[in-house]
C-alpha cells in the first residue's frame, strides 16, 4: 500500500471538513461504551459515597479544599500540605467528571468505570503516603 503524502493528507482532511454528520450518529458517537457487569463493588460503594458526600454539601466540587480531613492536614508539615492541596485539586477535576457523568445517567459505563478506579487508587496510594488525609 501506497503511504499518502503530506499534500494528499491535508487535501483529504480539508476535503472531509464539510462533510455532515446526522444528529443520530453524533448522539451514537458521544454516548459512552456500556460497561457488561457493571461497576466493581468497591468501585461503586466508593461511587456512591462520594455522591452522598456531594449531596450533602461536604464535598463541593470547586473547592478542593473540602475533600481535605483538616485534623490531619493541620498536622502536616508545609511540603506535605502544599502536596495534599495539589492532589486534592487534582482528584477534584475528576470527581467532577465521575459526577457529571452520574447526573447525567452514565452509571454503567467504561468511562465512569475507569474514573472512580483511577480516584479510588489514587487516594488510597496517597493515604499509605500521609495518613487518612482526605474525606473520601
Amino acid at each position: 500500500m501506497a503511504q499518502m503524502s503530506r499534500e494528499e493528507a491535508e487535501k483529504k482532511i480539508i476535503d472531509m471538513q464539510s462533510v455532515e454528520i446526522s444528529p443520530q450518529t453524533q448522539d451514537a458517537l458521544n454516548k459512552p461504551l456500556e460497561l457488561e457487569g457493571g461497576l466493581e463493588q468497591k468501585d461503586r460503594d466508593f461511587l456512591v459515597m462520594v455522591e452522598e458526600k456531594i449531596s450533602k454539601g461536604e464535598i463541593q466540587l470547586f473547592k478542593p479544599g473540602t475533600l481535605l480531613n483538616t485534623a490531619v492536614y493541620q498536622n502536616l508539615d508545609e511540603q506535605a500540605q502544599a502536596r495534599a492541596e495539589l492532589d486534592a485539586y487534582n482528584m477534584l477535576s475528576t470527581i467532577r467528571e465521575m459526577h457529571k457523568l452520574w447526573t447525567s445517567g452514565q452509571k454503567e459505563t467504561y468511562q465512569l468505570s475507569n474514573l472512580v478506579h483511577k480516584i479510588r487508587i489514587t487516594k488510597e496510594r496517597l493515604e499509605e503516603i500521609g495518613g487518612d488525609i482526605y474525606i473520601i
